[in-house]
């Protein structure tokens, strides 16, 4: 991946030197190949700053909550992200588009297959059986960005700010780490219970990711 400083730089000793060749005395050779010289200074200008497509490497992604018995935790056993990201002297710079999708069934927790089936008719995940989040805009610092996006999930989607850090790895990967806390309500959720209604989940949970991403090449 170009370093844009470096490029920028090497493209100005280029056109400082192309400009007093053609300056002194031009010829007609000079005429002839000096819009196609500016072509190519243009080009490769812009290819140097253009942003790439990343796809996910590694995750761990998991829910947390707790109920009237004890605290419990779920991971998503599988998920998808795409998007694309401008990364110049080892920060991300810019993120025009990202989106990450995972399947209710994913979700599965450490307390077994009883808070799983809670869980999954929480969701009514016959009916929807996907989560997606879609980047809409983002203001990226370094290391922090903030992410705004529309979070779809048991039919209800709503406009939400991730609040998450990246760091450039030096193999050129990105890692992605943040948290989000959900009130299941807003999305027209009714927390799990069990033990006729003894024993109730808490309506708000928090989701934490930890997503590495790489180029595709």
């Amino acid at each position: 991946m170009f370093q844009a400083d470096e490029t920028h730089a090497h493209l100005a000793v280029s056109v400082s030197t192309f400009r007093l060749s053609i300056n002194h005395n031009p010829t007609p050779i000079d005429m002839t190949y000096r819009p196609l010289f500016l072509v190519f200074l243009l080009t490769f200008s812009i290819s140097a700053l253009a942003q790439t497509a990343f796809t996910l490497k590694e995750k761990k992604v998991t829910v947390t909550g707790t109920s009237t018995l004890h605290e419990w935790t779920s991971e998503v056993q599988a998920c998808t992200w795409k998007g694309s990201l401008l990364v110049n002297n080892n920060r991300v710079e810019r993120i025009d588009a990202a989106e990450f999708s995972l399947k209710v069934a994913d979700i599965k927790s450490t307390k077994g297959k009883i808070m799983d089936n809670k869980t999954y008719e929480a969701f009514d995940y016959e009916k929807n059986p996907t989560i997606t989040y879609k980047l809409t805009s983002a203001t990226v610092g370094d290391p922090n960005i903030k992410a705004t996006g529309q979070l779809t999930m048991a039919g209800t989607s709503r406009a939400i700010d991730l609040q998450t850090t990246a760091k450039v790895l030096p193999n050129g990967d990105v890692k992605i780490t943040g948290s989000y806390k959900i009130n299941m309500k807003d999305y027209k959720m009714t927390p799990p219970t069990a033990m006729m209604g003894t024993i109730k989940v808490g309506e708000e949970v928090t989701v934490n990711f930890d997503l590495t991403l790489t180029p595709i090449k």
